[in-house]
């Protein structure tokens, strides 16, 4: 073989060769389903989280891929304290990031990478952190008089960037992105759902039954015991909501029917059983705490006063959309005047509580 036939020939396995080689080594792809260009909120401790999906050389998605997510930045960001996080990808081929939590204003990088046997496939995600959702909407400002385009380039899996010219003075927040939390801003309705809580909007009003009893003991000439059932609704609103404080408002209202007595003499067979309150805390520990204090003349003699004092607690806590609690009813009172001497009564019920 002279020298010109073997370089010939070696050239011709080089040009097999190499394309066999590049087609296995970009067989394993990331495509990029949320997170791209994302704000987070420093303030609120939300973040908008990274979701991508692992597909092979058929463009399938892979399941058991190994997907490696990492802050690069220095300190913008973390996974619960962590600078990595890895996840394998689900039936669908797709991983996760959770508690993702800003800590640093400007804009960051998260890089990422999936290994399946053997294979390994790379992308970047690019986020953004701002302290308030307020500054957003200032930057929105500054950014639309800037003009221009940006391009619509594919990441990853093939998704076009924000369109507007944003990336001057916003500190490269694009103007779709700065519009959202602008919108959020104004309207009070995106941000719910888009930008301050990505992963799952916060709910605002709670509603449930509960019932049971009230048992009353009465000490006057003699004592007896009055049982009322108790068969109530109610709902709560929140106003605001933080990962540490919490305000709200709401009310029960019910029926407060007596279904036992061992009194002689008149009673009232039933009534509504009724109150409004205010809702302070945090998610992990509710409450609320209204005191009642009244003089008024007796139902059934207008000679006798009757001082009371009425004490409706609720103790609770916010878990998954759910608020679940007890409810605690405490009422005292005397009674004077008229002939019967004084005459104490002491009411207490306990209702366990689940709001949805």
């Amino acid at each position: 073989m002279t020298m010109r036939v073997l370089i010939l020939w070696l050239m011709s396995l080089t040009a097999i060769v190499i394309p066999v080689w590049a087609a296995q080594s970009g067989g394993l792809r990331i495509v990029v389903i949320e997170g791209e260009d994302g704000v987070n909120i420093i303030q609120q401790k939300t973040a908008v989280r990274p979701l991508v999906e692992v597909r092979d050389r058929n463009n399938l998605p892979v399941s058991g891929a190994l997907v490696t997510f990492s802050i690069q930045g220095g300190k913008a960001a973390s996974f619960g304290g962590a600078s990595t996080l890895t996840v394998a990808t689900n039936a669908a081929g797709q991983a996760a990031v959770t508690g993702l939590t800003p800590s640093v204003a400007g804009a960051f990088q998260i890089q990422v990478q999936a290994a399946f046997q053997g294979q390994i496939a790379s992308a970047t995600i690019a986020q953004t952190n701002i302290l308030t959702a307020a500054g957003a909407a200032g930057a929105s400002g500054g950014s639309s008089a800037a003009g221009g385009s940006s391009a619509a380039g594919g990441g990853a899996g093939g998704s076009s960037g924000a369109v507007g010219g944003a990336a001057g003075g916003a500190g490269g927040l694009s103007a779709t992105t700065l519009a959202v939390v602008g919108a959020a801003v104004g309207g009070g309705a995106l941000i719910a759902t888009q930008v301050v809580n990505q992963d799952e909007a916060k709910k605002s009003s709670f509603t449930g039954s509960f019932t049971g009893q009230v048992v009353s003991t009465i000490v006057g000439v003699t004592t007896c015991v009055i049982t009322r059932a108790i068969n109530a609704t109610m709902q709560l609103t929140i106003d605001s909501q933080s990962a540490t404080a919490i305000t709200g408002r709401g009310e029960f209202n019910g029926s407060d029917v007596m279904i036992a007595q061992t009194c002689d003499g008149p009673t009232n067979p039933s009534g509504t059983f009724r109150q409004s309150f205010t809702l302070t805390g945090s998610p992990s520990s509710l409450a609320f705490r209204e005191q009642r204090n009244e003089t008024r003349p007796a139902d059934f003699d207008a000679s006798q006063t009757v001082t009371s004092t009425t004490l409706v607690a609720f103790q609770g806590s916010l878990t998954d959309g759910v608020i679940t609690g007890t409810l605690t009813f405490d009422e005292k009172s005397e009674t004077v005047g008229g002939r019967g001497g004084i005459v104490r009564e002491s009411a207490t019920g306990t209702f366990p509580i689940t709001l949805r």
